[in-house]
Formats: C-alpha cells, sequence, structure tokens
C-alpha cells in the first residue's frame, strides 16, 4: 500500500471528531464535497470504509474506531515529541558553549564574558577550552555552538569569519637578550626555545616560517598554554615564541618582549561555526561582542 497522505489522515480525524463532513469542512474552511472526497480518497487507498453515511452525521466504522484510536495516539505521541524539542530548545537559548583556543580562552575571554554577563544575566555561558585541531569535532557533534581561534585547514562543512590577527612575539628573559628590537625566527636556531605543542595553530605558524628560512628548530620546552610558555621565560628557561594575544593577563618582570620581523608571523582570529546551522540570537549577540572586545594589535 502506498504511502498515506498525511493530510488524508488529517481530515478523517475532524469529520470523525465532529460526526459531520459539514462541521468538519467548516473547521478546514473547505466545502463539505471536498472533505467527502477526501475520506473516500483515504478509504480508496486501505480497502476498508470508515463511515456510515447518513442523511444527517457520519459514524464511524468498526475499521473506523480502530483507526481513530491509532491515529489520536499517533498525534499525541508527536505532540508530546515536539513539546519536548522545543523545550529542549528554548533551554538552548538560555545556554551558550563556545569552545576557544587555550591563548584566547586564559587571556582575552575572561573579561569579555564578563561584560555579557551583565548585559544578559539569565544566560549560562559554558567554555570548553581546546587545541584548534579538536574543535571540528565539537562543532560537528553540536557540543558546541561556535569556536573562537585561528583558521583550520579542510573546513569544508563550517565557516571562518575574520576578527583580526595576533602577531607572534618572542619573550625574551635577560640571560638571552642582545637588544634586538626585532628579531627572526632563524636568529633563535641556537637559543633554548620554549614553544607551544603542535596541536596549536601556532607552532603550525612557526615550523611554517621555519621550513620557509631552512631551518630547523629544537624545542628545549614544549606546552599547550601561552601562559606557561611566557612563565617558564620569566624563570630564565629559554626565549617563548608566543602570541600577542596571551601577553594581556600574563605576569612579565624581567623578560623583555620582541616583534618577529618574519612575513606571516601572526595568526588570524575569528570565530567558527558550522555551514548552513543558524545560531540562536544569544549565541549571536556573544559573537558581537567578542568580535567588538577582539582588537588585535
Amino acid at each position: 500500500m502506498a504511502n498515506i497522505n498525511l493530510k488524508l489522515l488529517h481530515t478523517f480525524l475532524l469529520a470523525a471528531e465532529k460526526e459531520s463532513f459539514r462541521r468538519a469542512a467548516d473547521v478546514a474552511n473547505r466545502s463539505p464535497s471536498a472533505i467527502s472526497l477526501q475520506i473516500r480518497e483515504l478509504e480508496e487507498q486501505i480497502g476498508v470504509v470508515l463511515f456510515v453515511r447518513t442523511s444527517r452525521r457520519v459514524l464511524l466504522t468498526q475499521e473506523g474506531q480502530t483507526l481513530l484510536a491509532q491515529v489520536k495516539k499517533t498525534v499525541m505521541d508527536v505532540n508530546l515529541v515536539l513539546d519536548q524539542l522545543s523545550e529542549a530548545a528554548q533551554r538552548k537559548r538560555g545556554y551558550i558553549v563556545i569552545a576557544c583556543a587555550p591563548t584566547l580562552a586564559s587571556s582575552r575571554m575572561p573579561n569579555i564574558l564578563a561584560n555579557f554577563k551583565i548585559k544578559h544575566p539569565n544566560v549560562v555561558v559554558g567554555v570548553q577550552e581546546i587545541p584548534t585541531e579538536g574543535a571540528l569535532d565539537l562543532l560537528e557533534s553540536e557540543k558546541a555552538d561556535f569556536f573562537i581561534g585561528p583558521p583550520i585547514p579542510d573546513m569544508a562543512d563550517f565557516e571562518f569569519n575574520a576578527i583580526g590577527k595576533d602577531p607572534l612575539v618572542a619573550c625574551i628573559p635577560p640571560a638571552f637578550d642582545l637588544g634586538q628590537k626585532e628579531i627572526s625566527i632563524g636568529s633563535l636556531i641556537n637559543s633554548p626555545l620554549i614553544l607551544l605543542n603542535r596541536t596549536t595553530a601556532t607552532r603550525g605558524i612557526i615550523d611554517r616560517i621555519s621550513a620557509g628560512l631552512g631551518v630547523q628548530l629544537h624545542a628545549q620546552y614544549e606546552v599547550q598554554n601561552a601562559i606557561t610558555a611566557i612563565a617558564l621565560a620569566e624563570a630564565g628557561l629559554g626565549v617563548a615564541i608566543v602570541p600577542k594575544g596571551a601577553l594581556r593577563n600574563a605576569n612579565i618582570g624581567q623578560s623583555r618582549i620582541v616583534a618577529l620581523c618574519n612575513s606571516g608571523a601572526y595568526r588570524e582570529v575569528g570565530v567558527i561555526t558550522r555551514r548552513g546551522l543558524p545560531l540562536h540570537l544569544h549565541a549571536q549577540q556573544l559573537i558581537k561582542l567578542i568580535r567588538s572586545s577582539l582588537q588585535m594589535d
């Protein structure tokens, strides 16, 4: 048997409840003959008579009563699911989950989230600090609404909207400081280096520049978080290369911050979202605040 048109079942339900094609037609804003035609079409499709027609009203046959009971149950089940989905959507509108590159999570996001909380006190924001390489998995599984950080290779199902550029800088303790106003990555080949590990976009940029210069850097210390790299440099353990944005909340006392002169020594920062998946209003408002706040030097 072919799939039954849901409109026919809706018409059947109206006629059964009203016990009249005319009253069903009034509710549906259609003619009684159109209602009768649809009931006849439904009866022909399933091969049974559903109504006993009289001059004053229509009554369900035994088969009609069986179908009515099942249709009512199905409608109740569908309405229950729709209510659950609506409640879940309402809850989600008051709860945002963002994924964020560790450097930004520890340096720029606290103040941004504090300002957002003032403007939207009833909205809960969850933050997942995650390396760039793991961000797409969170977005794919819808465990995060969007990602704040650098672009990611092979983003076929995702969109990157740039906010600004965050230059890389060298954090040089006194023991390794030659007083340069700017420094090249290639000149650091013999220095003890403190680098972010290869799960980070910053390390990818450093490795790409090094390869272009024909040099290979060897990290004495590899860490996940730029704040940790800066702390190690402050302890005099080596030269740390970090995004400038990470300096915002870092405790820097003796080290000197020196700009890198290499072309391309910066990371782009922006918002990554899943293509074709609309964001609810509060998520859009948070992105707007992030965009206005992340003014990279």
